[in-house]
């Protein structure tokens, strides 16, 4: 059987995750961790320098050039890199933060499936140029993923490997509404910023371009701690049963 306890316990403040308020609380305690200063710095510089690295190599529709596919593949490992070790700090994981073990490779299946289903969505929705089927988009997204929100973040920090899902779908009243609630309010409109900004980007910006270059770097990796740090806190709630 999964053992379902965690290694260490984050501090107190972040352990009470009680109500919708208290799950808030509790994320927000999670981030005071000095340990997420460095993958933080690391994710903002990787997310700008490639961002900016991919918008000014675009190759022309349906082709792919090499320096655009190793830029896209740095992009794509080293989200998925620091990602975990977000998680294993928040969560004060057993697990080394940046080594690729099992528990890494089995993650980034989940945040592929995540593209998956979002890219699956944009095309329901009618993709992502209008702004109100992104935000459907976003929100389908939110709405889909947060039950396996623990699941997801236990496979990044628990020893041993969290691959059965069963002992993290629980206690869904205690964390699933206040997960959706604060997806919402805060990882959405986020989402839709970047998205926003992401989309004039690729028209060119004009003038424009560098100061939104490199204030969506730093704005990405904001939206995906958020995302991380919730998650987190729906996981805890689970662990600590």
């Amino acid at each position: 059987m999964t053992d379902t306890r965690i290694a260490a316990s984050p501090p107190a403040a972040a352990a009470r995750t009680g109500g919708i308020m208290g799950f808030l609380t509790a994320t927000a305690a999670s981030l005071a961790d000095r340990r997420l200063v460095v993958p933080m710095a690391l994710l903002t510089v990787l997310l700008t320098g490639t961002n900016i690295y991919i918008l000014e190599n675009l190759p022309p529709p349906g082709e792919v050039t090499i320096p655009f596919a190793v830029a896209a593949l740095v992009r794509v490992a080293g989200l998925f890199t620091l990602a975990v070790a977000i998680l294993r700090v928040l969560n004060d994981s057993p697990r080394p933060l940046y080594r690729p073990d099992g528990a890494f490779w089995l993650y980034a299946l989940t945040i592929a499936a995540g593209i998956l289903v979002s890219g699956g969505l944009a095309r329901l929705f009618g993709g992502r140029e209008d702004a109100l089927a992104s935000a459907a988009t976003g929100l389908g997204v939110i709405v889909l993923s947060a039950p396996f929100a623990a699941w997801f973040t236990a496979i990044a920090v628990e020893r041993p490997l969290a691959a059965a899902p069963g002992p993290w779908l629980r206690g869904f009243g205690r964390w699933l509404p206040a997960l959706i609630l604060w997806s919402v309010v805060i990882v959405l409109p986020l989402g839709q910023l970047h998205a926003a900004i992401d989309h004039f980007l690729l028209r060119g910006a004009g003038d424009w371009f560098w100061p939104l270059a490199l204030f969506d770097g730093p704005l990405s990796a904001v939206l995906g701690l958020a995302g991380l740090a919730l998650a987190s806190t729906a996981y805890r709630s689970v662990a600590r049963g």
